[in-house]
């Protein structure tokens, strides 16, 4: 975890926690109807798509690529993969299960903290709603947004951190392409507003660099740590 410079993430993380509250502050004033830039934005998308079917058809393959079951799968398979795994050449086994923390507790956590705001906030979704795909959770801020920073951008982190040079960027660049495109396709699908999706980029991405900066804070000190311990034996 070494290689992670945790205090420009860190501040970085605070700037995007002040985006993301501004945003919030904006949103809750207005929960039920969205303004100008939102509706000018979601009515444009929604006549791209109208006209392009097949819009519509990648935005269903990627919504489900950021849904819940997904999500929970993708977590599942890597992480077990990281700390189970017996591949040389990847990374150290310590850095495998630092990565491992980062993407449990960024996509966990994340989650919890998606549904919190939701639940605080309580905005509609659009009246697109339904056109293509249904939601019934509250709108704003978009939870497969979200997901696409906390799990698959996240995933490319781990990439970045374990996998032989050779192949990080390989790996880790389709991966960091792929999230925030999940939250593209539900202003395409017409059940979020831009504002939405918007909001579940910041907090996720805040989220995403806190887990990398705390994680790689917390490496230090244990190293130190044992370092101190071996010195006074």
């Amino acid at each position: 975890m070494a290689r992670i410079p945790a205090a420009r993430c860190a501040w970085t993380a605070v700037c995007l926690w002040l985006g993301f509250a501004a945003l919030t502050w904006v949103v809750a004033r207005e929960s039920v109807t969205a303004g100008p830039i939102d509706t000018s934005i979601a009515t444009t998308v929604h006549e791209w798509a109208t006209a392009n079917h097949w819009m519509v058809v990648v935005a269903l393959i990627l919504q489900f690529v950021g849904s819940v079951a997904a999500s929970i799968l993708i977590v599942v398979v890597v992480s077990a993969v990281l700390i189970f795994g017996s591949t040389r050449g990847w990374g150290s086994m310590a850095d495998r299960r630092w990565a491992a923390a980062v993407l449990i507790t960024s996509a966990l956590w994340g989650a919890l903290l998606n549904t919190a705001v939701k639940d605080a906030v309580g905005r509609s979704r659009p009246p697109t709603n339904g056109l293509w795909w249904l939601e019934s959770s509250a709108s704003y801020p978009s939870g497969h947004s979200q997901a696409g920073i906390t799990v698959w951008v996240a995933m490319g982190v781990v990439a970045l951190l374990v996998f032989p040079r050779a192949w990080r960027w390989r790996v880790a660049a389709p991966l960091m392409v792929v999230g925030p495109m999940i939250g593209v396709s539900r202003v395409v699908l017409g059940v979020h507003w831009p504002s939405d999706v918007l909001g579940g980029w910041l907090l996720g991405s805040a989220w995403l660099l806190t887990c990398l900066a705390g994680f790689s804070w917390l490496a230090r000190w244990r190293a130190s740590a044992a370092v101190a311990g071996r010195s006074h034996r």
